[in-house]
């Protein structure tokens, strides 16, 4: 089994680096003292950075925010971001440098493991998994009562590293009774889910889904439950953009749960729902052989493409020259197929009819056009 675990989970522990940077941001705005030439340089720093790591220059990275640290060495959200840039270069002993620096900079030893854990979630952001566990296990060991902040993290980095058991168990134990679930506890909750898709316990989701609709629906704060909203829409796009609609679809129903008169969530859920029921299509149509292969790949090329233009755009170059020389060859039997997959895959010919109907009409007119002698 491959492990993976949801495309959005970095772990429901913030910072991570984009978030760095709007924290970044708003302390250059906060501040007045920060006006004028010294804020602009600050912000053009901020950009600067910013670019590079959009670009993966991670030195570039570096030197821009190792710029802003050495105008404001207050700034926390600053050093954590060169550190962000020291990860992904592996630089792993200025990056024990800078961490202890950081540390320095707590007041107690409870900012210091908010501090770890943070770092932690930049490690697991950048794919440094077993460095995660290491880091979060010691945590703690060192502050049990803090077991259930890190449990999210922990589990996400059990499932990349191949630990499922203990992925499943940490946030099992982490959790609190059923109903004593209070709003700090929604990433374990999402991290349940997660680890409920990743290990496929899709038999355990008869008794989560009831118990994560009552703890939604007992959010009262406007902030809670907007962030409840943010958070569960994040995965579902996560989710969507990996083109893992039935795992999108669950986190789309759970917020059209949560605000069923939105007619921008109700829509994000009738779309989840029919690209669900395309994903389980393709799958059968991947199979039959005795479908037109032009059927097959223009419903792949138009599937991807809602998603993944990349994925759809470099279909045709993975397939056989034989293939590729047939997808155009014989427009009855591709006509004849276009009926047939009304019937066949209904799911199908729906989303995309007025693309088949243009196929059609195509293949009718070269059909009508009189060979040459």
């Amino acid at each position: 089994m491959q492990n993976q675990t949801s495309p959005q989970e970095a772990g429901t522990l913030k910072p991570g680096i984009e978030n760095l940077f709007s924290i970044i941001s708003g302390e250059i705005e906060k501040r007045t003292e920060l006006a004028g030439e010294q804020g602009d340089a600050l912000n053009g720093l901020l950009e600067e950075a910013r670019q590079a790591i959009a670009g993966e220059d991670y030195a570039a990275a570096e030197t821009h925010l190792g710029g802003i640290v050495e105008r404001e060495p207050e700034l926390g959200a600053a050093q954590a971001a060169v550190l962000y840039a020291l990860i992904a270069q592996e630089k792993w002993e200025a990056f024990e440098e800078r961490e202890k620096a950081l540390l320095q900079t707590a007041s107690n030893a409870d900012e210091q493991a908010d501090i770890q854990a943070m770092v932690a979630n930049l490690l697991g952001e950048l794919g440094h998994y077993g460095r995660v566990v290491e880091r979060l296990e010691a945590l703690v060991a060192e502050h049990p009562e803090r077991k259930s902040g890190f449990a999210a993290l922990l589990s996400a980095a059990y499932i990349r590293t191949g630990r499922e058991a203990d992925a499943w168990s940490v946030v099992e134990e982490a959790l609190p009774a059923e109903g004593e679930e209070k709003p700090e506890h929604l990433p374990l909750l999402v991290a349940q889910i997660n680890r409920v898709i990743d290990l496929k316990k899709w038999d355990r989701w008869s008794k989560i889904q009831p118990r994560v609709r009552r703890f939604l629906k007992s959010l009262e704060q406007g902030d809670d439950l907007v962030r409840a909203r943010i958070v569960l829409l994040l995965e579902c796009q996560s989710y969507m953009q990996a083109g893992r609609f039935r795992e999108a679809e669950l986190f789309a129903e759970l917020v059209y749960g949560m605000d069923s008169k939105s007619e921008e969530i109700r829509e994000l859920r009738k779309q989840m729902q029919e690209m669900h029921a395309l994903s389980k299509e393709l799958e059968k149509l991947q199979k039959d052989t005795a479908v037109h292969p032009a059927i097959v790949i223009r419903n792949m090329e138009w599937y991807y493409g809602e998603f993944n233009e990349e994925a759809a755009a470099g279909l045709r170059a993975q397939l056989p020259a034989e293939v590729l020389s047939r997808l155009d060859a014989d427009p009855e039997k591709l006509m004849h197929g276009i009926l047939q997959l009304r019937f066949r895959y209904p799911a199908f010919y729906r989303r995309y009819q007025e693309e088949w109907q243009e196929v059609y009409k195509q293949k009718q007119a070269e059909l009508a056009q009189p060979t040459g002698k």
